[in-house]
C-alpha cells in the first residue's frame, strides 16, 4: 500500500482478500477502482466494502457527492480495518454492541452509522499490541492517520 500511494494512486477498496501472500511478500490484487490524482474519480464508486469504509467517504457518499474522491488517508482506515479482521476473524466495529444487525440494512444504512462515528470498535482483544496500533488510525480523524508506510513501520515493531 505504501509503495501504491507513493507512486500518487490509492486502492480505493481494499478489503481482507485483496492481499495475497506469494513468495516474494504481500501483493494487491483487484484494483478496479485504484485511482490516481489527476484523473476524475469514476462516478460509481461507492467507497469500497461497506464494513471498511472510512467514516468521512461514507459521509460523503451518503450525502450524494460525486464522484467521491478515494484518498490515501481512506486507504489507511481501511488497511486498518482489513489487518483488524484478519487478526480478528471479524470486523473492527461492534455492531451488536450498537444494536445493530448489518444484515438488516441497506449499505447506505451501514454508511450512515459509520459516519456518525457511533458504533464502537470491537472488544476481542486476540493480538492487543497489534489491535492497539490499529485503534487510533479506526477512531481518529482522517488527518490524524498515519500513512501507509508509519503504519507499516509500526505494526512491525509487535510483528517481531
Amino acid at each position: 500500500m505504501a509503495k501504491l500511494h507513493a507512486s500518487g494512486w490509492v486502492h480505493s477498496d481494499l478489503q481482507p482478500s485483496h492481499g495475497i501472500h506469494t513468495d516474494h511478500g504481500v501483493r494487491l490484487i483487484d484494483c478496479s477502482w485504484s485511482w490516481r490524482h489527476g484523473l476524475e474519480p469514476t462516478s460509481d464508486f461507492r467507497g469500497g466494502i461497506t464494513h471498511l469504509v472510512a467514516p468521512e467517504l461514507a459521509a460523503s457518499i451518503n450525502v450524494g457527492i460525486q464522484p467521491v474522491t478515494p484518498s490515501a488517508p481512506a486507504d489507511v482506515y481501511a488497511l486498518a480495518g482489513s489487518l483488524w479482521t484478519c487478526s480478528t476473524g471479524r470486523w473492527p466495529l461492534d455492531y451488536a454492541a450498537a444494536g445493530i444487525n448489518p444484515a438488516q440494512l441497506t449499505a447506505a444504512e451501514i454508511r450512515a452509522h459509520i459516519a456518525s462515528r457511533r458504533i464502537s470498535l470491537d472488544t476481542a482483544a486476540l493480538w492487543p499490541a497489534f489491535q492497539d496500533i490499529l485503534r487510533p488510525v479506526l477512531l481518529g480523524r482522517a488527518s490524524d492517520r498515519p500513512t501507509a508506510a508509519e503504519l507499516a513501520e509500526t505494526l512491525a515493531t509487535v510483528a517481531t
